[in-house]
């Protein structure tokens, strides 16, 4: 979860995870994988409200998992990064599962690679330069887009306008790869000024 949400919802994941400080934080991250694929599955045999939820819930365990290790003292750049990783499969997972029950590989595919652009973004522009949580968080960050997709899914799918709403994602999760392609180029070319 980004900096901007973990610090709204800390105060509500931090009760939680004082009852499950007996549980290792990576083995909450390890679930989270296992509830995705169960919503997966869900939104594959057109179960929309139950993909939704089990989708949201997985979303709540990328929270949770990073509450139980400061709670308990077990915090880690190995947690860590095991969380950033098992992220990117969630989200992965369940959008197969989407595009799986909607038939709709294509929006679906472009989708997954503009989540993927945004994650990516960060993750290379901190090879080059040096980036922090507090001052990054742009558009669609995942806690955003596990809401819209696992919100969004079940509504237009039952409404009838899952195509029309996919193909809005895709184009709005490329808009926020871009603004953070745009916002790293600023951050370098800043950089080499400074240098100068």
């Amino acid at each position: 979860m980004s900096a901007r949400y973990r610090k709204a919802f800390e105060p509500l994941t931090s009760k939680i995870a004082a009852c499950f400080t007996w549980v290792h934080p990576n083995a909450i991250t390890y679930f989270s994988i296992v509830v995705a694929i169960a919503s997966a599955y869900a939104y594959a045999n057109k179960f929309w409200i139950w993909g939704g939820l089990l989708g949201l819930f997985a979303g709540f365990l990328d929270s949770l998992d990073g509450s139980v290790a400061r709670k308990t003292g077990r915090t880690s750049k190995w947690g860590a990064y095991l969380d950033a990783i098992v992220d990117r499969y969630v989200e992965a997972i369940i959008l197969f599962g989407v595009a799986w029950g909607s038939w709709m590989w294509a929006p679906v595919y472009i989708i997954i690679v503009g989540s993927l652009l945004i994650s990516y973004a960060k993750a290379r522009a901190a090879m080059e330069t040096k980036v922090d949580n507090i001052n990054w968080p742009d558009i669609f960050e995942r806690a955003e887009r596990m809401l819209l997709v696992n919100i969004g899914v079940p509504i237009f799918a039952y409404t009838g306008f899952l195509f029309y709403y996919l193909w809005i994602l895709a184009v709005l999760f490329h808009l926020g790869a871009i603004q953070r392609i745009l916002r790293v180029r600023r951050m370098l070319y800043g950089s080499v000024r400074r240098r100068r």
